[in-house]
């Protein structure tokens, strides 16, 4: 058997250092002591049975977060960018009317998702930095019928924060299902999932980072 011919690179050998940055952007943000602390603690298997437990718990935190009693809350193991490709493909079929809100970014890249798997997409747009009001959704969940409406709470890039009182009981009117990206609000803006009429008959998916809820 050959040898080694290339030798490690020096860069590994090294103990790493990460320097200590304060940031202040939507994400990624500083990590709390007692999380970095968690993070540090033993690797366990998937089917032991502690880690069911610890995902009961994470399970019972989503729901304190989002304000809902509702069961159905599950922890995505990946980006908020995951989440939303998650929810949209597994709400949205080929050939399906989609609303799509765009204050910014994040609805147009919803919007992108939604057509890049047939669905057929119809938008509305707020004004640079403001947002719709309820009789502006009101009027475009009636001309295109979606089966799903999409909203960003907090559009990092433009920096708006979306008022979503009234929003879910105009979802259960037309009897869509409402899709909301609190990526950026959610801890910094309260949320009240079940006061807001995202309940019953309207599903409803928010996420945040790793963290997707499930309302049904």
């Amino acid at each position: 058997m050959s040898s080694l011919t290339i030798p490690p690179p020096p860069c590994l050998q090294k103990r790493l250092l990460v320097p200590h940055r304060y940031m202040f952007g939507p994400g990624p943000s500083n990590v709390p002591t007692r999380i970095l602390e968690a993070g540090a603690k033993p690797v366990i298997g998937h089917m032991h049975p502690e880690i069911f437990e610890i995902m009961n718990d994470i399970k019972s935190g989503i729901r304190y977060v989002f304000q809902t009693q509702n069961k159905v809350s599950l922890a995505v193991s990946g980006t908020g960018h995951t989440a939303m490709e998650c929810a949209i493909f597994n709400t949205v079929e080929p050939g399906d009317s989609v609303l799509v809100a765009v204050n910014g970014i994040w609805g147009e890249r919803a919007a992108d998702m939604a057509e890049r798997i047939g669905a057929r997409v119809n938008t509305i747009v707020a004004p640079p930095g403001g947002y719709l009001t309820n009789a502006d959704i009101e009027k475009a969940l009636s001309k295109h019928s979606p089966v799903l409406f999409f909203l960003a709470h907090g559009e990092s890039s433009t920096g708006v924060l979306h008022p979503l009182e009234g929003i879910g009981d105009l979802c259960h009117k037309y009897n869509c299902l409402f899709l909301v990206d609190s990526v950026a609000s959610i801890g910094g803006a309260p949320v009240y999932m079940d006061q807001q009429g995202s309940h019953n008959n309207v599903f409803v998916c928010v996420y945040v980072f790793v963290c997707s809820q499930i309302i049904s």
